[in-house]
């Protein structure tokens, strides 16, 4: 079953990636993406338009794989990225000043960036056709084996397939089974900013970001590449009162109350660049391969997986599938169309613990904010918090073990499975005896938020 030949469907991270790591292994590759080209100059970006992609204009977080994952396998991208803009930020100690492991640091990059600096390096590559502009209508199978795709223009002929053409790929339904879909109970709302010249940048929270946790609502800042950076506030998708959240002047009085945003929006420190842009819809969805999937056929990204973007893993789980199917590739050079049910089955025990994570993580959060929307006190729970990576990341500031613990679960370096230990349960419990509490919201209440958006609530930032 020798391949020397592999079509890609989707120009996103998933795809591109795994066409410029397949091209370095010698295959002869093309890019079959729907959407338009990336402009030439990275000053252009925001004039892309990528209606298949609509996460693009949500903030992003690129972890420590992802980050190693480039230095690893596509070095030259990463320096790529540097030299554009992109910052690289250590988060090995709370303050961010590095130190420790030197894998516990992330890439603050918008998406449409990254996926620019991806394309420039496949346009490097003699083996790579980039078709852009092109839909993939249906799969030519022949003898249970992947032939070609049909598009516009006729067939092109491949022995591999990788589908990377997100959550509505047209080949969804043929060549896989939904496991399971969960709705993730959030809309999120985001505007982007840039730090205008000679501003310095004020100071984050943790990593890239400053996160405010809200009753019956949340708010997060995310900074990016090139001193951009973007405000996203999450509700419920029924919260009426916050439905205006999408209205760019409603948007912009509820993020004048949060105190953590205030030295970033002052009118002489930054400019806003986009409009609010709502992103609704979303779930958490788990696929695997039908039965009748035929060799040669591999799926991979949203394809396969979608998680709640609150935990910024998307992109990352997207990279790491990438690598993980052309190492398979790497270890049997003239049997990859077969591996295809190998690579799957060894792609979804990595991914699925990070949906069921999501799915939970979504659970308890909606259950809080529609009980504080309706006035229901829930109960505690007794003893120690529970040891997850928000209450270690918080107890990590006291305790550098627990940090470094979080922050390796958080950037998707260390298996979920060491949060809950023995050894973290003890520190906790230590702390706990010490006089340590989780914080509890300081921030303006629902109706404040609500109020605010209504325009009927007239606050300075607190």
């Amino acid at each position: 079953m020798s391949a020397r030949t592999a079509v890609v469907m989707g120009g996103g991270i998933a795809g591109l990636s795994a066409a410029l790591l397949l091209a370095r292994q010698g295959f002869t590759v093309t890019v079959l993406e729907r959407d338009a080209a990336p402009p030439e100059e990275l000053a252009d970006i925001w004039d892309w338009n990528r209606p298949g992609a609509p996460q693009m204009r949500q903030l992003h977080t690129f972890l420590g794989l992802f980050r190693r994952d480039l230095l690893t396998h596509l070095p030259d991208v990463y320096e790529d990225l540097l030299a554009n803009g992109v910052e690289d930020i250590a988060v090995g100690t709370p303050s961010g000043s590095g130190g420790g492991d030197p894998d516990l640091a992330v890439l603050a990059s918008r998406r449409p960036t990254v996926e620019w600096a991806l394309h420039r390096a496949l346009l490097k590559e003699p083996d790579v056709q980039l078709r852009y502009g092109t839909s993939v209508r249906r799969a030519e199978v022949s003898g249970g084996r992947v032939r070609g795709v049909q598009v516009r223009g006729g067939l092109v002929e491949t022995d591999v397939l990788i589908d990377a053409a997100g959550r509505r790929s047209p080949l969804r339904d043929d060549f896989t089974v939904l496991e399971q879909e969960v709705e993730c109970g959030v809309v999120y709302n985001t505007r982007f900013f840039r730090l205008r010249d000679g501003a310095a940048r004020p100071a984050l929270q943790r990593g890239i970001t400053t996160m405010v946790a809200g009753i019956g609502f949340g708010a997060g800042l995310f900074y990016h590449d090139n001193r951009t950076f973007a405000i996203g506030l999450g509700r419920l998708p029924d919260d009426d009162a916050l439905k205006a959240l999408r209205d760019t002047d409603a948007f912009d009085r509820v993020t004048r109350l949060f105190p953590e945003f205030a030295p970033w929006l002052a009118e002489e420190v930054s400019e806003p660049l986009t409009e609010v842009v709502p992103m609704a819809g979303l779930r958490n969805t788990l696929r695997s391969l039908a039965p009748q999937a035929p060799a040669g056929y591999f799926v991979l990204g949203d394809a396969l997986c979608t998680t709640d973007p609150a935990f910024g893993r998307g992109a990352s789980v997207a990279m790491h599938q990438a690598v993980q199917l052309t190492q398979a590739f790497a270890q049997a050079p003239d049997e990859a169309p077969g591996l295809a049910g190998q690579v799957t089955e060894e792609v979804l025990r990595w991914v699925r613990p990070l949906f069921e994570d999501s799915v939970q993580a979504d659970i308890g959060r909606t259950k809080l904010w529609e009980a504080a929307l309706t006035g229901v006190d829930l109960p505690l729970g007794p003893g120690s918090p529970a040891a997850n990576a928000f209450t270690l990341m918080e107890a990590g500031e006291h305790d550098p073990v627990l940090w470094e613990t979080a922050q390796r679960c958080a950037n998707l370096l260390a298996p979920l499975e060491t949060l809950d230990t023995p050894e973290t349960r003890e520190r906790l419990r230590l702390l706990r005896s010490s006089g340590w509490r989780p914080a509890v919201p300081t921030g303006p209440s629902h109706a404040e938020v609500a109020g605010a958006a209504a325009g009927t609530l007239q606050l300075q930032a607190r």
